[in-house]
């Protein structure tokens, strides 16, 4: 089972981002040129989505690093 690990406020940031970078990607009107460069993009905007909604983010939970308020 995954802890979160997120404060609130670093969730919220990551939904910002995630929502700024896919966004981005679908206005960019043929902006970026490089589809290997969308597809990266569009991944890291998916994984900051879905750390937004879980509250869990694997590279932290890989680093020992918690930003979650302990109970």
């Amino acid at each position: 089972m995954m802890k979160k690990n997120l404060h609130p406020i670093d969730r919220i940031a990551r939904g910002v981002i995630g929502i700024v970078i896919i966004g981005f990607l679908l206005l960019n009107n043929g902006y970026l040129q490089e589809p290997i460069l969308e597809i990266l993009l569009a991944t890291f905007g998916v994984l900051n989505l879905i750390s937004l909604i879980s509250g869990w983010c694997p590279v932290y939970h890989l680093a020992g690093i918690s930003s979650a308020k302990n109970k």
